[in-house]
């Protein structure tokens, strides 16, 4: 499970922003919102996060580099000369790439925490390290940090509980690539946190196509496809069945219905845009449900009526088996999800540009006036009480 992600110096973020799933002390829907964990230092995560704010004001940054660092964690050691100077994207504004991008996850696997990090420009891995609390007290596994003045990586000692492949006292000089994903191709207690990168995380594009392969085994068997026309029925959707024809290739139709009375077959690509998202929707969000993972879905509500993001949003905190851990991070510019009933306040999240054009993340909670339970956060949103609203009509 997903504790927290800082990034800083990654398009228009300069600045370290952090994200959080650690709840607060509010009581308010914490037994369908939060995830109790077993862990003493972080005992309730929340499930889902909603991040609000203008137009270009980083919220898909935000999403985009915990994919950047998924990235780099999976494949940076068959990186050839150049990738990653294509993944160092640092603030374009004054000072921005004269210091290197960073990254760090604290993530809970199991009941092992591990909070790792690492910092890099356009030619080498400048920082990298990982600390694993498996007890109360943290083990500093590994670390290392450029040395301008040797040209090599400093490493600090391995930590006893750390069995490297390496050995001995020997450190590899990686200039380009992660130790992380080098190393844990022959070391064991590396792999829990390896694989949650692999598999642990599912990202969502405002305008990702869905993705028909996926799409079609869910139709080819009975459970699944019974759980997706549940789920199209649940959106309001009025579809009685789903098929797969197969001529002149294999694509699938849903069969519309009035009043029980079914009125034929259409195919996905002649469905409304905001149906084609919520069959989109379908595969990942079921997946990370069923398999506790982290599902990052950018402007997950394109094209949806505010009331069937309101469904979803329900459906993903009351979904019944809590204890896999699944979490979202949503972003949206739909101002009435900003609702109690639905969100915990500490989990309603505002994105904003300040004066000079950097991303500053909070939490509502955050603001110098923080809402009270009960009261209508959307509506003083879009009056400016909280800011992370667009400056509309004010020109130069």
């Amino acid at each position: 499970m997903l504790i927290s992600f800082t990034v800083a110096n990654f398009r228009s973020i300069k600045d370290p922003q952090t994200f959080s799933f650690v709840a607060s002390s509010d009581r308010s829907h914490s037994s369908t919102h939060c995830l109790q964990t077993g862990n003493k230092a972080v005992p309730r995560l929340s499930k889902a996060a909603v991040i609000f704010g203008a137009n270009g004001s980083g919220k898909s940054n935000f999403l985009c580099a915990l994919c950047v660092m998924r990235d780099m964690v999976l494949h940076s050691n068959r990186w050839l000369d150049g990738e990653l100077a294509d993944r160092y994207q640092p603030f374009l504004f004054p000072q921005g790439e004269a210091v290197p991008t960073e990254f760090s996850i604290d993530v809970l696997i199991g009941q092992t925490r591990h909070q790792y990090s690492f910092s890099f420009n356009g030619t080498r891995i400048c920082s990298e390290r990982l600390l694993v609390w498996s007890t109360a007290k943290a083990q500093r596994w590994f670390e290392r940090c450029f040395d301008e003045s040797s040209n090599m990586h400093a490493w600090a000692p391995f930590s006893p509980h750390f069995k490297s492949p390496v050995g001995g006292t020997r450190r590899p000089d990686l200039r380009r690539a992660l130790f992380l994903g080098i190393a844990a191709q022959d070391c064991a207690q590396l792999r829990p946190l390896m694989d949650w990168f692999a598999h642990g995380i599912r990202s969502l594009g405002a305008d990702e196509p869905v993705e028909r392969s996926a799409l079609i085994e869910v139709v080819r068997h009975a459970a699944s496809k019974r759980r997706l026309l549940d789920f199209l029925q649940g959106g309001g959707v009025r579809v009685s069945d789903v098929r797969i024809s197969r001529l002149p290739f294999p694509r699938v139709e849903f069969e519309h219905e009035s009043t029980n009375r079914p009125l034929g077959w259409i195919r996905l690509d002649d469905e409304s845009s905001g149906t084609q998202r919520l069959v989109g929707l379908f595969a990942p969000l079921s997946a990370a449900i069923e398999y506790g993972h982290l599902l990052l879905a950018d402007e997950f509500d394109n094209g949806l009526h505010p009331l069937v993001a309101r469904h979803l949003i329900r459906a993903i905190n009351d979904s019944s088996d809590r204890s896999r851990g699944a979490q979202i991070v949503m972003t949206t510019q739909t101002s009435t999800l900003m609702d109690m009933e639905i969100l915990r306040r500490d989990e309603i999240w505002l994105m904003e540009l300040n004066d000079s054009h950097m991303s500053i993340l909070k939490t509502i909670t955050d603001r110098a006036s923080p809402p009270r339970l009960g009261e209508m956060i959307s509506t003083r949103y879009l009056t400016g009480h909280y800011g992370a609203i667009p400056q509309v009509g004010v020109a130069g």
